[in-house]
Parts: structure tokens; sequence; C-alpha cells
């Protein structure tokens, strides 16, 4: 009688805790938004504690050095605003006057080299030369439009930045009291090992925040020198659009590439094939040369997982998946690799 109740005990608490695991899932799943936004608001913290620990080690207190940090950081927003968004906002308007003619463009182009090789003989019929017209514009607006989606997310994740910065600012001034509270869940022998892997996280995320910047501000640089070598209408909004988008790794690069071709259309096809060859140049450059020097230090990730991760993610949560899907594989690696992979090779060593 007893062995039935203590199995009956052990069923009941099995359901139980299945129940609460299926119950924290959703509530996970529903909260999906506010989780990301909140880790957003970590990497900022991250970012802002860094700079403010050096401030720190010359002497500062923290809570100044942090005042510090976000004076000079609402200076060089404000004088952003001030001195590039008026052009900025101006060049954006001419891009979108501008868009519509690059399929006019193209097909002139390609029914000017057809008729050159052809001859007048070869030359399309009127009606099926319209018709070739008109489905290479809408398939050129498919393509526009396709891309503009994912720009209006980028605006809309932008609506919750004061929770990002609120929650980046309290992460900053006090880090070691939320470090301490996440120790409490963790049972007291694994606690120096989850130290250790936070630490680990901590200083990864932190070379790949300062890492992105240096980046971003590189490529931004060399694309709006090379757009406006190449006169190529819009070039510093441009240029912002692809140091924005190299946030996002792989996949950024690619589509910060797309409204820059296209506008390139507007010009001449000639001028939008060196627009791509630019484009294939900076991004080799900022692979084999920025990339090395900056992130040295930050954790290794897999080109393969990586892409792989990054359209799981982007697949389950949208463009915020995609957006943070770096740092998320950065931190998850660093907790598999100190936590399991360390622990097993440390035992397998000891056999």
């Amino acid at each position: 009688m007893s062995t039935t109740s203590a199995s009956a005990g052990r069923i009941a608490r099995n359901v139980l805790i299945a129940l609460g695991l299926t119950g924290l899932a959703l509530l996970l799943w529903a909260g999906r938004d506010i989780l990301f936004i909140l880790f957003f608001g970590l990497l900022v913290g991250i970012l802002f504690g860094t700079f403010t620990g050096w401030l720190e080690d010359l002497g500062l207190k923290r809570i100044l050095a942090l005042i510090v940090v976000l004076l000079v950081s609402a200076a060089l927003t404000a004088g952003f605003w001030i001195l590039l968004w008026p052009p900025v906002s101006d060049q954006l308007s001419t891009v979108g006057r501008e868009l519509p003619q690059a399929a006019d463009r193209v097909m002139e182009w390609v029914d000017s080299q057809y008729r050159s090789i052809a001859g007048p003989a070869g030359a399309p019929e009127e009606g099926l030369e319209e018709e070739v017209r008109t489905r290479a514009r809408n398939q050129m607006g498919s393509i526009v439009s396709g891309a503009l989606p994912i720009i209006n997310s980028v605006i809309g994740a932008l609506a919750g930045f004061l929770l990002v910065l609120v929650v980046g600012i309290y992460t900053a001034a006090s880090p070691g009291m939320y470090r301490r509270g996440m120790l409490q869940l963790v049972p007291p022998r694994h606690r120096d090992r989850v130290t250790d892997a936070m630490d680990r996280s901590g200083h990864s995320l932190r070379r790949w925040m300062i890492g992105s910047a240096v980046n971003m501000l590189g490529v931004g640089l060399l694309i709006f020198l090379g757009l406006m070598i190449l006169d190529v209408p819009a070039a510093l909004a441009l240029a912002i659009i692809a140091g924005l988008f190299e946030f996002v790794p792989i996949v950024g690069p690619i589509l910060s590439a797309v409204p820059a071709i296209v506008v390139a259309l507007t010009v001449s096809p000639t001028t939008a094939l060196w627009v791509v060859l630019l484009f294939v140049v900076v991004q080799q450059i900022e692979g084999n040369l920025l990339t090395p020097l900056v992130m040295r230090g930050a954790v290794h990730l897999p080109p393969a997982l990586t892409i792989l991760f990054q359209a799981l993610m982007a697949a389950v949560f949208g463009f915020l998946g995609l957006l943070l899907a770096v740092p998320i594989l950065a931190v998850v690696l660093e907790a598999v690799r100190t936590l399991y992979v360390e622990p097993m090779q440390a035992h397998a060593d000891r056999g």
C-alpha cells in the first residue's frame, strides 16, 4: 500500500512539474517581445557598464562615471540629430522618389543591349516588350516592398527604446546586485561554475558590442566614400543604412546592399554593378581586417551554426529574433562550454 502511495505521489509530482514547465513556457512565449527588449537592454547595460568601468578605474565613483557616460551619449545623439538628420531625411525622400525609376532604367538598358546584339530583325514585338517591361517592374517593386517591412520593423523596434534605456542604465549602475540575484536561483554547489559562465558571457558580449560598433562605423565610412566617388544619390543615407545593418552579421550586409543597388540603378546599370563591387570589397575588408582586429577575445561563432541559428530565430521570432540571434548564440555557446563541455572533459581526463 505504501509503495502504491509513493508511486502515486511521484506521478502527481511529475504531472505538476510538467504542468508548471508548460505554463512557464507559454508565459515566456506570450512575453517573448518583452524578453527580447530586456535582453537588448542588457546589451546596452553592458556597453554603458564597459565605459563606466573604464572611468571608474580612473578614480571616479561608479554613479558619477555612469552620469558622464550618459551625458556624452546624449550629446552624441543630439549632435547626430542636429547635424545629420536634416540631410539624411532629404536624401531618404530622394531615395523614395527615385526607386520607381529603377525598373525602367534596367529595362531600357536590357533592351538596348538586346538590340545591339540581335539587330533590328531581332527586336521583340511591341506587345511582348511591354509585357516583359511590366513584369520586370512588378518584380522590382516586389523586391523593394519586401525590404521595406524590414526597415519598418527596425522603426517599430525603436518604440521600445525607453524600456531598453531604463534597463541598460539600471544594469550599468549596479550590475553586482542583479548578478547576486541571479546566483540565488542556482544551487550553491553550482554557483562557482555559473559565475564563471556569466563572467565569460559578459566578456564575450562586451567584446562583441564594441567590435560591432567599430565595424558599423568602419563599414559606414567606407560605403559613404565609395558611393561619393561613384556619384550615387543619397550617399550619406545609404551609408548610414549600411552601417546600421552591419549590426546583423551575414544577413545585414546583404539587406543593406539592396537599397544602394536600387538607387544606383536610377543612375545607370553600370553604376549599380560598381555599387555591387563596392559592397563586396567593403565586406571583404570588414571580414578579413576589421573583424579579426576588433573581435579578438570575443567568443568564436561557427559561421554555419550562426547562419542556421539566425534563420531559426528569424522564422520563430521575426526581426527581433534575427537582430539578437548572434549575442544570444554567444551566451548559449559560452554556457554550454562552461557548464557542460569543460566539466565533461575534466571528468574524462580524471578517468
